[in-house]
């Protein structure tokens, strides 16, 4: 419904105009840095006026932000109870495409510092999901954090702007209310609906958090971005000595200058053979001498010093900066513990992010104020960015499946030998499968009633009675592992009244008595 902006709203709306447009310039270079676009920064000192507009690229700083975020692999939420989808979130995720999302925002986040979830009611006649949750990159947000609070204050989406880059369509969250304003001839059109959970329902992705900045710090530092300009300078005076290296110069001694001399000066410089005025007396011919052009090696070893010092500021790999001499495994491993400590440190961060994402969904889905105290012990888990060879990991699970058994049919146990949690919940359905089958076998041919062989002995009656009740002990067995309670596995297998010992993991043991 149209509604009017109160004093208070409008003061908020102006801040969060206000940090979209100081933040707007920052954002867009961070976003052409990413996309290898930045175009070329010269001195006007050793480059021809030929070569000033030429496109030379430079995938560096993608591959700094990429060092990061590829390692880092969403792999669900956990619930306290360890049960599967205890809050109904498979069909949240699924009606918002949260896994091909989620991992879009993260990239984004690295590249701004902060990308944001927002959650609001979806409409539903229109083809919505009921629960409408959105990824938004900060070119396209501004927010407000509330230190008390540790919350957002404010959040402005930028829907659409004009040519002039004023904003025609945005929608604002608050704690109280969501209004949606859009530009006319004479001034805006707002609409707004109350805010249902009492808080803004955005859900910020930070990376590199830290008190001085709530909101992130980008993973494109200005050290990063000077290395790659150098770089890139260094490439394109490589390519114009080149031009020098590969075409040596030939003077000409006893000929007239004027033969020779170019349109301009840069002609003269590039000019093949040059020639040089003697004195008319001498009785010389003319002499042709050749000058090899200055190799361009020094180019080649300034390039080495630009990518080693973008190797340390990005924590990446030794081989980035020297590739032609192997590393030492020591080396390797140091590089690659400095980053999966950093991919560590945004886990905790994306993965806080999701999971507020996630409680504002819920609390919007059942009218609640507060977050559900089942949800509060909501986690998301990442794969280990740690990543190891499969033998490597093999040897561990082995090892570690020694000591404590139960630790190898775990899903603990399975993810840490590697396997993904689609992986692992096929086994677990395989292994139920199997064991309904062979339950159901042993229950049809030894059943309560399972007649003997006519004219057998006492010994061999009492046999297949004991393979009666070994099949019956077995079937309640796989019952007990499955989870159902032991008074209903015992009866169901036809053995009513059956006495169990305490204890967890089932066993067999025999009483104190």
């Amino acid at each position: 419904m149209n509604v009017a902006l109160d004093h208070a709203d409008a003061n908020l709306l102006g801040r969060l105009v206000q940090v979209w447009n100081s933040r707007k310039a920052r954002n867009l270079e961070r976003t052409v840095r990413f996309d290898g676009e930045a175009a070329l920064r010269d001195f006007g000192i050793s480059l021809p006026p030929q070569m000033r507009n030429i496109g030379a690229l430079l995938g560096w700083t993608a591959k700094g932000v990429r060092a990061v975020t590829d390692r880092s692999e969403f792999d669900g939420f956990v619930s306290p109870s360890g049960g599967e989808d205890a809050f109904g979130l498979d069909q949240i995720q699924f009606e918002n495409r949260f896994a091909v999302e989620f991992g879009a925002a993260k990239v984004s986040s690295a590249i701004h510092g902060t990308s944001f979830l927002t959650v609001s009611e979806g409409d539903t006649q229109s083809g919505e999901p009921e629960i409408m949750m959105l990824a938004r990159t900060a070119e396209t947000s501004a927010a407000i954090w509330d230190p008390r609070r540790r919350a957002l204050a404010g959040f402005l989406s930028v829907i659409d702007t004009n040519d002039q880059g004023q904003i025609t369509r945005g929608i604002m969250w608050t704690p109280e209310k969501v209004l949606t304003f859009t530009r006319q001839q004479r001034g805006y059109k707002v609409e707004g609906r109350p805010n249902k959970i009492g808080r803004t329902s955005v859900a910020p992705l930070v990376h590199g958090f830290n008190l001085g900045r709530p909101l992130g710090t980008s993973r494109i530092t200005g050290a990063s971005m000077y290395f790659s300009d150098a770089a890139l300078r260094s490439i394109v005076r490589a390519e114009v000595s080149s031009e020098f290296y590969s075409a040596p110069e030939y003077w000409l001694f006893g000929a007239d200058v004027s033969q020779f001399a170019g349109g301009d000066r840069w002609n003269a410089i590039m000019g093949r053979i040059k020639a040089l005025d003697v004195d008319p007396a001498d009785p010389k011919s003319p002499q042709l001498h050749r000058f090899t052009g200055a190799s361009p090696q020094p180019h080649t070893e300034q390039l080495r010093m630009w990518q080693s010092l973008f190797a340390d500021d990005q924590d990446l790999e030794v081989q980035f900066a020297d590739s032609s001499n192997p590393s030492s495994a020591d080396a390797i491993f140091a590089a690659k513990e400095s980053l999966i400590t950093k991919t560590r440190d945004g886990n905790k961060m994306w993965g806080f992010g999701a999971v507020q994402a996630m409680q504002f969904s819920v609390m919007l889905r059942d009218g609640l104020t507060e977050v559900p105290s089942e949800m509060m012990r909501l986690s998301a888990q990442f794969t280990d960015p740690a990543i190891v060879s499969p033998t490597a990991r093999a040897d561990a699970y082995v090892k570690l499946s020694s000591v404590d058994p139960a630790f190898a049919a775990s899903r603990v146990g399975r993810q840490y030998a590697g396997l993904t949690s689609e992986q692992i919940t096929l086994l677990e359905a395989e292994q139920r499968r199997l064991a309904s089958a062979q339950l159901t076998e042993a229950l049809r041919t030894a059943g309560p009633n399972a007649p003997t062989e006519a004219g057998a002995s006492a010994g061999e009656d009492e046999l297949n009675q004991a393979n009666i009740l070994k099949a019956k002990a077995d079937a309640l067995g796989v019952l007990r592992r499955a989870g159902v309670e032991a008074d209903e596995a015992a009866n169901r297998v036809g053995l009513p009244g059956l006495k169990f010992i305490p204890g967890s993991p089932i066993t067999i043991k025999q009483s104190d008595d």
